[in-house]
């Protein structure tokens, strides 16, 4: 099983006293297929493995992290409503991961839709409430995030909060500049580095800020992951997209000046198996997390 994390400072540090990278992907809909029939085995396994070997093939053999939405809208690949599943399916779910060698990041969305209400039986710090006492044997649950994007999603972060009854750590889940109240950080932050594309630098923005913003977000003095940088596809879409495995072996060295980094993707949003071009993009940014660990 894989040891806890804690934090010291503004370091991510295991129960063995070691630095701890979270080195993950977006795996939205993951638990979604664990629900579904023969999910354990035929829609949840194939993916975890899949994304563990490209990871070893190209130098990486560490832990993983998935970040996996807790609920969403259900017209969204990785929707699920929030009180459709029993609370022991998260608890085997997260262990299931650990098993192989995962730690879960779990999020939300669409709260404003699927979930308006912060409080009653049914409300959103009730939901939360009951989803973390589900967490509380699993050392491999890395993170709650109250909500994923919680400025445009429906939850007021300084209200709920997750509770901190297991070994996982918390984070609000707010970022955004424009309506940053630092007042509602919690243990860690997370940040969605700017995606948007400048043809008339030999660098593009999107891997630039993955460097720059490092250094703007040191000074807030909390650990700090970038969960959801620019997108990988088979096909690039500017501001979007990138299908460049060069690119994301260089965005992949961010690791070196956070304390995590992970790769989103179009696939990873319905947590399907990656196409060609997707893969050699995987591994580049896989690459350069390895190269990333040794600074």
């Amino acid at each position: 099983m894989l040891p806890p994390v804690h934090i010291e400072g503004t370091r991510l540090i295991t129960s063995e006293g070691h630095v701890f990278k979270a080195v993950g992907l977006s795996e939205f809909a993951l638990f979604k297929r664990w629900l579904m029939p023969n999910g354990p085995w035929a829609l949840v396994e194939p993916i975890l493995s899949e994304r563990k070997a490209l990871a070893v093939e190209a130098g990486y053999a560490g832990p993983l992290v998935a970040r996996v939405f807790r609920y969403a809208q259900p017209s969204n690949a990785f929707g699920i409503p929030p009180w459709s599943y029993p609370m022991s399916a998260v608890t085997d779910f997260t262990n299931f991961l650990g098993a192989r060698g995962w730690y879960v990041d779990w999020t939300a969305g669409d709260s404003q839709v699927v979930l308006p209400n912060p409080d009653g039986p049914s409300g959103q710090q009730q939901h939360l409430n009951e989803f973390c006492a589900a967490l509380v044997t699993c050392q491999n649950a890395l993170i709650v995030q109250t909500q994923n994007e919680p400025f445009k999603n429906g939850v007021d972060v300084s209200r709920v909060v997750p509770p901190k009854w297991g070994t996982y750590m918390i984070n609000s889940g707010m970022y955004y500049e424009g309506t940053w109240n630092h007042a509602t950080d919690l243990e860690l932050l997370n940040f969605h580095p700017d995606r948007s594309d400048d043809e008339n630098h030999t660098v593009p923005k999107f891997v630039g800020k993955i460097f720059e913003s490092a250094v703007y977000l040191q000074r807030h003095g909390k650990p700090f992951i970038y969960d959801e940088p620019i997108g990988a596809d088979e096909v690039n879409i500017p501001g979007r997209r990138c299908n460049r495995p060069d690119y994301w072996a260089q965005m992949g060295l961010g690791i070196g000046l956070t304390n995590g980094m992970y790769f989103h993707s179009t696939p990873g949003l319905s947590s399907d198996g990656f196409g060609p071009i997707v893969k050699e993009c995987w591994k580049g940014f896989c690459r350069g997390v390895a190269a990333g660990l040794s600074i």
